[in-house]
């Protein structure tokens, strides 16, 4: 690691990689052996009874509290994202108080910050705000997009940010690194 001084670990890569499993191994380690403060939240997929994808839930990573972040056919008047309708009161009801937290948490974790999640202009401005206090994150961002979202781009070109792509072939090697880099984040803030 350089000698400048990171508080932004992000993870990239395709969709289906790895990286909410990878967040989620982290995440235990960090809190079971390291005793680490750490909250935050990650994404799931809900599949139906014949294994087919029908949305997204949000679950906290202390409390395990989830909620629903968007559905196939949801009969919704918010936003949809692609086929998915994304309930947005639930997820900020679930999130924003994670965030307001933020400070008071050695680590501050947000599995994903993508389309769906900034459909929430509230989250968008938490996100913003945590960066400013100075938080230490660790966050899934997208890998590629048409259409750059400027959040989004603001983390992965943040002087204190750092980034890196999971992809299938380092998934099962990354666990150390990511938590060497994240404890290195947290003694030294």
């Amino acid at each position: 690691m350089s000698d400048k001084k990171l508080s932004i670990l992000l993870l990239t890569g395709p969709p289906g990689v790895g990286k909410t499993t990878l967040v989620r191994k982290v995440c235990q380690e960090l809190l079971e052996t390291h005793r680490i403060n750490c909250n935050g939240f990650y994404t799931e997929e809900v599949r139906d009874s014949n294994r087919q994808r029908i949305g997204f839930d949000v679950i906290t990573i202390a409390e395990k509290k989830t909620a629903k972040l968007a559905r196939v056919d949801a009969n919704i008047k918010g936003p949809y994202v692609g086929k998915y309708g994304v309930f947005v009161k639930d997820f900020e009801d679930t999130t924003l108080p994670l965030l307001r937290q933020s400070q008071t948490l050695q680590l501050l974790v947000m599995d994903e910050i993508g389309k769906m999640e900034l459909k929430s202009k509230r989250f968008e401005c938490s996100v913003y705000n945590c960066l400013e206090v100075g938080s230490t994150i660790l966050a899934t961002v997208p890998f590629e997009m048409r259409q750059p979202l400027p959040l989004v781009e603001k983390l992965k070109t943040h002087p204190k940010a750092k980034t890196i792509v999971v992809t299938k072939e380092n998934r099962n090697n990354l666990q150390k690194e990511i938590i060497e880099a994240l404890l290195d984040m947290i003694i030294k803030k």
